[in-house]
């Protein structure tokens, strides 16, 4: 079974996990599995619905119990949340990867940018070390840089959402893109003040992961960097051409608002 991705209407994570829905993934199984992610975050609730033109739509709501979240926090409460959901270790790598390049990216992003880094250093750093030393078996944790989610916490709801709708169809980790990726345009304001689209982020993985990108088709935020992570875990890389053969199922999916675009599509071969 193959992964095919048009997203000429952008790409987020959510999208993506209900895309996976759409195409077939168990919707309790998946949703439940993204809740059981946001609430390590804090109090939260996590619905999909359909949209007017029959996409699906995760409506995520997530009030943050604590601040910024450190990368390696981060792989810790994902080592957990995989145990739990009983997630296959081919899916479980996956996952890892999507959080290893939004961190890598992070870092980078933060570098270049030089973002003011100094209020919120210290509260979560010696908390960090002991779990460091913790758990110096888990694999995943070695690559990892030390890092800080700003922007993207919510990153452990779409990776458990992408990994658990990939396992419950079956499909194998990986996909081809049959358009180049929608970023949109305009410029997205957050914690540190109003940035181009794309994000710092998302520019540093479409480069660094030869991700094909377009800009368009309107003035508002549409390739997210937890999108751009879902992708550059997948090892997605030139655009191709649906091949001929019998398509399994199609998915389409939509962000949290109803936009003048396609929705994102997935299909399956």
């Amino acid at each position: 079974m193959e992964l095919y991705v048009n997203p000429s209407g952008g790409f987020a994570g959510d999208m993506f996990a209900a895309a996976l829905i759409s195409a077939g993934a168990d919707e309790e199984r998946v949703s439940s599995a993204m809740q059981a992610a946001a609430e390590k975050l804090g109090k939260a609730s996590v619905k999909h619905v359909r949209t007017a033109d029959g996409s699906s739509r995760m409506l995520i709501r997530v009030e943050h119990h604590h601040g910024h979240l450190s990368v390696h926090k981060a792989a810790h409460l994902l080592e957990h949340l995989m145990a739990d959901l009983e997630v296959e270790p081919v899916y479980a790598a996956f996952g890892f990867r999507m959080l290893k390049a939004l961190a890598e990216a992070e870092k980078i992003a933060h570098e270049t940018h030089d973002f003011d880094m100094e209020h919120h250093h210290h509260h979560d750093h010696h908390h960090d070390q002991d779990h460091h030393h913790a758990h110096e078996h888990a694999e995943w944790m070695k690559d990892l840089p030390e890092a800080w989610l700003h922007e993207a916490q919510d990153i452990l709801i779409d990776i458990v959402g992408a990994v658990c709708g990939l396992q419950a169809l079956g499909v194998p980790p990986q996909a081809k893109l049959l358009a180049p990726v929608a970023y949109g345009g305009g410029s997205i304001s957050f914690s540190h003040g109003s940035m181009k689209v794309p994000a710092p982020a998302t520019a540093v993985m479409i480069q660094n992961n030869r991700l094909p990108v377009t800009a368009g088709p309107i003035d508002i935020e549409l390739f997210t960097p937890t999108g751009a992570a879902a992708l550059s875990a997948l090892g997605v890389g030139e655009v191709v051409q649906l091949p001929q053969g019998r398509v399994r199922s199609r998915g389409y999916s939509r962000g949290t608002k109803d936009l003048p675009i396609p929705p994102l599509e997935v299909v399956l071969l």
